[in-house]
């Protein structure tokens, strides 16, 4: 579209300003440059070497600042902790029976390690997605073991072993394991728990790899175990698209040198052309023998190439599978015992405020409790607390409590309601129960702060208080109602029995 005349005269005025601006500081720089040099043409000697090299550290300063600036970003170095011994894993199975912990889990690893050890049984672990062939994989090496196929993808619904007989003898489990893209997402942690445990690993593919079998080999691969790649179905590809594929695998896994492809057909057809006796012609299908010698030739290569290196693999693997196990009943235990411990420091908080003898003795109370909760929390998770940690997250909650201290004594209030009898007693119940909710809510977020991030943090802490102390007021105030009564029955009780 054709410009108008004024924006043509605006432009040509901003372009020729730009000009003489530029020439300006053309010939200024000029000027300059000329006058320095006039300059240090009757400078001393000395004054001139200062002058050069003074520049000459600037400009490298500005080079390397600029390339500081301007380069990649490089990768932190992510920090990964040592693979723990057998006899330390041991030992932080005794501790943590000793502290309570159910370690039946992990320690079940251990013994199937130690009863694979003594049978001196290799493990090959068959993954692959439902359908596969990895069943019909394992009808084809061992006719008799009547393993279920079927055409409604997944039928493998349970980890299954079934043993073969190596040419040299040796004796061969053959771990079958759920489909990966089976509904259940918890054969996913199934799945690698068996990979862990094996001596090698048998992936089946249905040709080349797609794009969901590729993402659920990492895992797989970061073991660094023998992973043989099978594709299955060879009889239904080209000898040219057969040497495609194995072209394509090859280069997948170029950087991973434990990976060796085999082509199988586990259940290959041929189709034939029938004479009928009356001339007529009609094709079917023949079945015929499994063509799975690559296989057993890479399977065959990968447990002659070092034993004792696969040992080696597979126990260090399953030792890492034990101490996961030991940190998730680690977990399970802290989350529970940190519950028990907020509703105990929640019962005395109601009690505390039941039995102050004078305003302000409540106040003491209940500070030196929630110090002792906060820090009996900290030594469960094994997270140091510094004091000025403490003080801050106090301060952060204390505010933040006179603030929503109105609404939790109404809504209290309201919820004392459904209990007859409750007026005389209000003033010192409602306190009470307000304490309740403030222990309960500041229990529970210092609790999923230490679970979450590994340390004490107060701003996240007291953020995560104040949703917890506005969360369901009134359902929580009953219930504090309940344990009110209780704990005013008890001390009543022991009144009695002192006097």
């Amino acid at each position: 579209m054709p410009r108008s005349t004024p924006f043509r005269l605006f432009l040509a005025a901003v372009v020729f300003i730009g000009i003489l601006l530029l020439l300006t500081l053309v010939l200024s720089a000029a000027q300059f440059g000329l006058s320095l040099w006039q300059q240090l043409q009757t400078a001393p000697p000395w004054f001139v070497a200062l002058i050069i090299a003074l520049s000459g550290l600037m400009l490298g300063f500005g080079i390397w600042l600029s390339w500081r600036l301007l380069r990649p970003a490089r990768p932190r170095a992510t920090k990964t902790a040592a693979a723990l011994s057998e006899a330390e894993l041991q030992s932080h199975l005794q501790a943590a029976t000793a502290a309570g912990i159910d370690v039946e889990s992990a320690m079940q690893e251990l013994q199937e390690l130690a009863r694979r050890r003594e049978l001196e049984i290799i493990h090959l672990a068959l993954f692959g997605e439902i359908s596969s062939g990895k069943s019909s994989l394992i009808n084809a090496l061992l006719p008799g073991a009547r393993v279920a196929t079927d055409v409604i993808g997944g039928t493998t619904t349970n980890i299954e072993h079934y043993h073969w007989q190596r040419e040299s003898g040796d004796e061969v489990v053959l771990v079958d394991v759920p489909g990966l893209n089976q509904v259940d997402r918890e054969y996913d942690r199934m799945v690698m728990e068996e990979a862990q445990r094996a001596h090698v690993v048998i992936f089946v593919c249905d040709g080349d790899l797609t794009r969901n079998e590729y993402l659920a080999l990492q895992p797989l691969l970061a073991l660094k175990k023998p992973l043989i790649v099978a594709f299955n179905k060879l009889d239904r590809y080209s000898a040219a698209d057969q040497q495609l594929i194995r072209e394509r695998l090859t280069d997948r896994f170029a950087s991973d040198p434990q990976v060796t492809t085999a082509g199988i057909a586990t259940q290959p057809v041929r189709r034939v052309i029938k004479v009928g006796p009356d001339g007529t012609e009609h094709e079917e299908e023949q079945q015929l023998p499994p063509q799975i010698d690559e296989l057993r030739a890479a399977v065959q290569a990968a447990l002659d190439d070092n034993m004792a290196l696969l040992e080696h693999l597979r126990d260090t693997a399953v030792f890492e599978l034990t101490a996961r196990k030991l940190e998730q009943s680690r977990a399970q235990h802290r989350v529970q015992a940190s519950a028990a411990l907020v509703k105990t420091y929640t019962r005395r908080a109601v009690a505390g405020g039941l039995a102050a003898i004078s305003p302000g003795t409540d106040i003491l109370i209940q500070g030196y409790l929630g110090t002792r909760m906060v820090k009996s929390l900290c030594e469960l998770y094994e997270v140091p607390v510094r004091d000025i940690e403490l003080q801050k997250l106090l301060d952060l909650t204390q505010a933040q409590v006179r603030t929503a201290l109105p609404l939790i004594l109404a809504v209290a209030g309201n919820a004392a309601k459904a209990f007859p009898g409750v007026g005389t007693l209000a003033g010192g119940l409602m306190h009470a129960v307000a304490y309740g909710l403030i222990f309960d809510a500041l229990g529970n977020a210092v609790s999923r702060t230490l679970e979450t991030r590994g340390e004490l943090r107060p701003a996240p802490a007291s953020l995560m208080f104040r949703d917890n102390l506005v969360d369901d007021v009134e359902s929580r105030a009953r219930k504090l109602l309940r344990l009110a009564f209780d704990v005013r029955k008890e001390q009543g009780q022991n009144g009695k029995d002192n006097d």
